[in-house]
C-alpha cells in the first residue's frame, strides 16, 4: 500500500492520526472490522496500481539496461545486429504502454501518466530510428561491397564512388561512436540521430538508383548480360 491508500483508509474511518503513529488497536478502535467493503475497494485499486507500477519498472528497466549487439564487420567497424529482437521487445511494450492508458488505475495517478508518456515518446522515437537504422546498415554493407571491392567498379562510377565515400565516412564515424557506448539510451541521445539516418538512407537510395541505371545500359549494350543477375554483373564488370 502507498501513502495515497493509507490516506484513503484513514479518511474512510475517520483516522487523524500519522502513518508513523498507526497501530492494529487505532485501526481497531475506528472499526475496522466493520468497513470490510470498503477495505477491498482500496486493496483493488492498490493491486491495479501495482500492477502498472511493476510494469512501468520492466520497461525503464529493460531500456537503461539495453545493450546493442555488435557485431564486427570487414575488421572496418562493428554493425548492431539482433534487430529481431529489438524490435519485438520495442513492439511489445510500446503495445503494453498504449494499453495501459485504458486503464482507470493509470488515469488516477499522475505519476504513471507522466512515466508512460516518457517513455511511450522515448520508445516510439527509438522505433523510428531503428526503423531507418536497419536500412542504412544494410544498404551500407550493400555498397561498401561493391565499391571497396573491386578498383574497377570505382574507376567506372567515379561520381557514386564520390558519393558513397562521404556517406562511408559518416557512417563509420557513427558506428564507431555507439561502439563506445553501446546502449539503447545512449544512441538516442545522439544530436540528430533521425535526421542524420535518413539522410543517408537517401543518399545511399540515389547511389543505388544510378548503380541500377548504370547496370540496365550494361545488360543494354551487351545482351549477353541480359539473364545475369545485378551481384553476378557486377563481379564481370569489376
Amino acid at each position: 500500500l502507498k501513502d495515497r491508500h493509507w490516506k484513503t483508509i484513514f479518511s474512510k474511518l475517520g483516522i487523524n492520526h500519522s502513518l508513523n503513529d498507526l497501530t492494529i488497536g487505532i485501526l481497531w478502535d475506528h472499526g475496522v472490522v466493520h468497513r470490510k467493503k470498503d477495505l477491498n475497494e482500496i486493496l483493488t485499486i492498490a493491486q491495479g496500481e501495482m500492477a502498472l507500477e511493476v510494469f512501468l519498472d520492466q520497461v525503464r528497466d529493460k531500456w537503461m539496461k539495453q545493450e546493442l549487439e555488435l557485431a564486427l564487420y570487414q575488421n572496418r567497424i562493428r554493425l548492431i545486429k539482433g534487430w529481431d529482437s529489438l524490435f519485438t521487445a520495442l513492439d511489445d511494450h510500446l503495445g503494453g504502454l498504449v494499453l495501459m492508458k485504458s486503464s482507470p488505475y493509470y488515469r488516477a495517478v499522475r505519476e504513471f501518466q507522466e512515466e508512460g508518456k516518457l517513455w511511450e515518446e522515448r520508445l516510439t522515437k527509438l522505433r523510428g530510428a531503428f526503423d531507418s537504422w536497419v536500412d542504412v546498415q544494410r544498404r551500407w554493407v550493400y555498397l561498401e561491397g561493391i565499391f571497396f571491392g573491386s578498383a574497377d567498379i570505382k574507376a567506372q562510377l567515379q561520381t557514386e564512388w564520390s558519393r558513397f565515400r562521404n556517406v562511408d565516412g559518416e557512417f563509420v564515424a557513427l558506428m564507431r561512436r555507439v561502439s563506445s557506448r553501446p546502449y539503447a539510451m545512449e544512441a538516442l541521445n545522439i544530436e540528430n540521430l533521425q535526421r542524420t539516418l535518413e539522410r543517408l538512407e537517401s543518399l545511399m537510395v540515389g547511389i543505388q538508383r544510378a548503380l541500377g541505371d548504370y547496370l540496365a545500359k550494361q545488360r543494354s549494350d551487351f545482351s549477353r548480360f541480359y539473364f545475369l543477375g545485378d551481384d553476378d554483373l557486377l563481379e564481370i564488370i569489376g
